[in-house]
């Protein structure tokens, strides 16, 4: 990914992984006799990069938000990050899942319906899927999905981002950053099982190759069945995830990734109508497990296969380079049958039929120079950097009408009239300047960047081509002031730009949406300990959008605009080596200021106004009569929500999640390294409509759902 070295560090970010100081890494590493001799270093601060891996729940440095390896206290833009010991704790099992406890999120808007989508927001606005860096790109209904098992952190940065990735909604992005190869051999497997006939297996094999640890490997894999929680749908997953890096000297490292994931059978896509899910219907409630497809024609079949790399080079204290660049296919097969809205008797529901095959080839590089200098007082951190993306694949879509179902009787298996499909090729570009410059004079830190975007698409159809060109420039600026007591206020700017298709009636190609985002907030981070506090305000306002010509209609004008206000606060503290506590609050208030559609004034559908999270997770001491022992528990609440129309509300819900885990080698030294656990989320069983997300489309939450597992480590 962009993520630089410290200054002063030695070995590149993925050395210091696992590295082994003196005495064992661990209680599983006591009884070896090996040990690896490494080069010395000089680390800043406890060693910890924007790579390596995260010992508890709090994070200290970040490279989402700048593209250097930077503390986050000094960025000055709010960003989250989610370490794999919370993704552990939690048993979070998709993107969602795993941004839960998340200020500023809103996940899983569509509930326990289309798991195979990672479909949420950032501050009332969508948001980009990148990974290690490079922006996942998706087609139709082809969309790349990670399995959260080969991650070692998730980064959310909130806001928009465009000056340092280019094309960008307003509401940010979120980076999955992937296990390395460690310096210190570390081995893990698991299974677990669970509700809805849940079975999982995971492996995550790691460590040096060769006596110097010049040569490192991983190796993570993941396997998944289960039941979806819909009537006949299924869920199926395997995915693996080799990685291998080359460090001939301290300065110089070479990561090469390989990525395989298959998802045969991936849940469904549809929903509920609002009429006895949300509002009042005669016939009483819908059922939570009701499935509005088609057993024998329901299909998402999706297979992911890349090759990545990250090269890293130091030539001296103020001047070192980075590639990373990396080739992804997606190629799905998608058909379903949706729900598409009541009829007035309040039970026959009319359904629609769509189908696509696609396939896709993305390419993404993003080259780096990173200079420490310094001019007078002042030191500089400058990066420039050239990046570019290309997407080249075909999408075969085909829409039409299916035979209509009883809510409440529902009798599956009518003939379906599969509905003809146009294929359309596709081939989009995206290059990218930009210059970054981190300026730091006594206590003041003073952020400055700035970027050009060219880019194109190209359609192709059997009715002819048609072609779009843009250009953008976009910019930040921030300022952080450290006082030596922790707190750090800071107030920033940013901005972002999304292309749009189409034209106005005079022909005019229509301008890509922009973005701003005005902050001020303050990060906390007691002195001595081992916690971060943040609070932020912010404004966003997405301009351009598209909305209907009030002088011409069918043809659109780029009047349209939304807004999103919030305050965002959030807590990560290891208070005592025993507890890691997270606390979260969100205040949004959403509007379109501006529409010719009849929305302005409205708040956007499925955004709560508040939102708020607390997650504690506590290990008996050593010592104790319990030790071994792990409980965790959390509470996620969710405010009401409204509709498109703004015409109704979904209820609020407050949902309780608990997690117990037991370290077996504490009954006995032969059982060291084994792990037993238990996990629920919601763990009430709470009924509960997720959102009412479009139209008369809404969508029942997860219910509960229980897993035990056992893990072993050496």
């Amino acid at each position: 990914m962009g993520g630089g070295r410290p200054r002063g560090t030695a070995l590149g970010a993925v050395v210091l992984t696992g590295l082994m100081m003196t005495g064992p890494a661990s209680a599983q590493d006591a009884g070896s006799e090996t040990s690896v001799e490494l080069p010395a270093l000089t680390v800043t601060g406890q060693g910890e990069t924007a790579l390596t891996p995260v010992t508890g729940y709090v994070a200290n440095q970040q490279a989402t938000g700048t593209k250097t390896d930077t503390p986050l206290i000094e960025t000055p833009q709010s960003i989250s990050v989610i370490p794999s010991d919370q993704i552990r704790d939690q048993n979070a099992q998709t993107l969602n899942q795993a941004v839960r406890y998340t200020a500023g999120v809103t996940p899983e808007t569509r509930g326990a319906v289309s798991t195979r989508y990672d479909q949420l927001t950032i501050r009332g606005f969508d948001a980009d899927s990148y990974w290690n860096g490079l922006k996942l790109q998706s087609l139709y209904y082809a969309a790349p999905q990670l399995d959260p098992f080969l991650l070692e952190r998730i980064e959310v940065l909130k806001g928009p981002t465009s000056v340092l990735y280019g094309q960008s909604p307003a509401g940010g992005l979120i980076n999955q950053v992937s296990k390395r190869p460690t310096a210190t051999a570390q081995n893990e497997i698991g299974f677990e099982f669970g509700t809805n006939n849940h079975l999982r297996g995971t492996a995550d094999f790691s460590g040096p190759i060769d006596d110097e640890a010049k040569l490192l490997y991983r190796f993570s894999a993941v396997g998944l069945s289960e039941d979806g929680q819909f009537r006949t749908t299924e869920n199926e997953r395997v995915a693996v995830a080799p990685s291998f890096t080359w460090r001939p000297d301290t300065d110089t490292s070479l990561t090469l990734f390989g990525f395989y994931q298959r998802d045969p059978k991936s849940n469904s896509y549809g929903g509920i109508p609002p009429q006895g899910s949300v509002l009042a219907n005669p016939f009483g409630k819908i059922p939570t497990d009701f499935y509005d497809g088609e057993p024998g024609f329901e299909k998402y079949d999706r297979t992911q296969k890349s090759v990545a790399y990250e090269f890293d080079k130091r030539f001296n204290d103020t001047w070192s380079v980075r590639s990373n660049g990396r080739w992804l296919h997606t190629k799905a097969a998608y058909d379903s049958v949706y729900a598409n809205g009541l009829e007035p008797d309040f039970r026959t529901l009319n359904r629609g039929i769509a189908t696509s095959r696609e396939a896709m080839d993305s390419y993404t590089l993003d080259n780096q120079v990173e200079g420490r200098v310094t001019t007078g007082p002042v030191s500089h951190t400058v990066l420039a950097g050239f990046d570019y993306q290309r997407l080249d694949g075909h999408y075969a879509p085909g829409f039409g009408v299916a035979p209509s179902i009883d809510l409440f009787a529902p009798v599956y298996g009518q003939p379906l009239v599969v509905p003809a499909t146009f294929r359309t090729d596709r081939v989009s570009n995206q290059y990218g300047l930009y210059l970054q410059d981190q300026l730091k004079l006594g206590g003041f830190v003073l952020t400055l960047a700035g970027r050009k975007d060219w880019s194109e698409t190209k359609l192709s159809t059997e009715f002819g081509d048609t072609s779009q060109s843009d250009q953008a420039l976009t910019g930040r600026a921030g300022l952080t002031y450290l006082f030596e007591n922790g707190i750090a206020p800071y107030v920033s700017y940013a901005e972002s730009f999304t292309p749009q298709s189409g034209a106005d009636i005079s022909g005019n190609i229509f301008d890509p949406e922009e973005g701003t985002q005005y902050e001020v907030g303050v990060k906390y981070q007691p002195p001595g300990t081992n916690s971060l506090f943040t609070a932020a305000a912010f404004e966003i306002t997405r301009s351009n959008l598209l909305t209907s010509d009030p002088q011409f209609p069918g043809f659109s004008v780029q009047s349209g605009e939304a807004r999103s206000r919030g305050i965002e606060l959030e807590a990560r503290m290891a208070v005592t080596d025993e507890l890691n506590i997270i606390g979260a609050y969100t205040f949004l208030d959403t509007e379109y200021t501006k529409d010719n559609d009849g929305r302005e004034g409205l708040r956007l559908a499925a955004i709560p106004r508040h939102q708020a999270s607390g997650w504690a997770m506590y290990q008996m001491p050593e010592g104790s009569a319990l030790q071994g022992l792990g409980i965790g528990a959390g509470v996620r609440f969710t405010g009401k929500t409204a509709n498109t129309a703004n015409t109704f509300e979904v209820p609020s819900f407050t949902l309780v999640d608990a997690s117990v885990t037991y370290d077996l080698g504490s009954l006995s030294p032969k059982l060291a390294g084994a792990e037993v656990s238990l996990n629920a989320k919601n763990l009430f069983n709470k009924e509960y409509v997720a959102s009412c997300y479009y139209g008369e489309w809404c969508a029942y939450g997860y219910e509960r759902t229980v897993t035990a597992g056992l893990r072993y480590r050496w």
